[in-house]
């Protein structure tokens, strides 16, 4: 997901009013129950379109096919999390052991923007038909904390990090060669400066970017708009830092406390707190 999918690019103009009446007609009924959007923001694919019908009924169009595209090329990850965490209710529901990729008590693995998608296999130079551009996604794709923000928490918080094998299959993999990915347990000073690297572990750059984009596609139609330039720039600003640390905290408490199930429903309570920080200026 390098961007925004052109295929949401091919309708035309004649269409997106038809569009618009069919989301504003889905968001009528979520807003008439605030509290059961909350509950639902725990499911993955449901948070990343939930903002959608307010942007359909604003003409937002460019954000709004950014969310979409995200949601359908994160669809099959996204059902493989929701499994994992009913696997784990069902085994403490009939008290059988619940075997995880690792112990997600002491460790997190790093995200990937591309892994488990529906552009996994064009990603991996093994099984891509594009090699030379599938090894240049694969090496972006990374993770926040290794980055040079990375290396400054990193040396801010003395945080040392050790490797944990995990049963989480790289996108490198293959049948005949299959690749591991490795955990980290990150071991710092203080509980805050464990929980920054796990947050950064599990945000990728190019999601920030994808992300990042999309607000800024959003504030530029909001100044066209007519809104105040410097009130909007902040509210974009903190839409996307608060949204980005939300989730990534809330993930990374989830996940150390109770595992996938920990992990869902800690990103869905950080989406919403995101959410909440960005109301304050309204």
């Amino acid at each position: 997901m390098d961007g925004i999918n052109p295929i949401m690019y091919q309708y035309q103009a004649d269409k997106l009013p038809q569009i618009q009446q069919d989301y504003s007609g889905v968001k009528s009924k979520v807003d008439k129950n605030n509290s059961l959007s909350s509950i639902f923001d725990i499911i993955p694919t449901f948070r990343r379109v939930e903002n959608i019908p307010d942007k359909m009924d604003h003409s937002d169009y460019i954000p709004a096919a950014g969310l979409l595209s995200l949601a359908v090329l994160n669809a099959p990850e996204d059902l493989r999390d929701m499994k994992s965490a009913y696997n784990q209710f069902k085994c403490a529901a009939t008290n059988q052991t619940f075997k995880p990729s690792y112990d997600y008590r002491i460790a997190q693995h790093p995200f990937s923007f591309f892994r488990g998608t529906l552009l996994h296999k064009y990603v991996n130079p093994n099984t891509s038909p594009f090699p030379k551009l599938a090894k240049w996604l694969f090496k972006h794709d990374t993770t926040l904390m290794e980055t040079k923000l990375g290396d400054f928490v990193s040396k801010k918080f003395d945080i040392e990090d050790l490797s944990h094998d995990t049963k989480i299959e790289n996108i490198t993999s293959t049948k005949e060669n299959p690749v591991f990915i490795n955990a980290k347990q990150f071991k710092a000073k203080n509980l805050f400066g464990e929980l920054t690297a796990r947050a950064m572990t599990r945000t990728t750059k190019i999601g920030a970017a994808v992300l990042g984009g999309l607000e800024a596609a959003h504030l530029v139609k909001e100044i066209s708009d007519g809104e105040d330039a410097i009130k909007s720039t902040a509210k974009s600003a903190i839409n996307f830092t608060s949204s980005l640390a939300g989730i990534g905290y809330g993930g990374a408490i989830g996940a150390k406390c109770l595992g996938p199930t920990g992990s869902l429903i800690g990103m869905g309570l950080g989406a919403i707190a995101g959410n909440q920080v960005t109301k304050l200026i309204d």
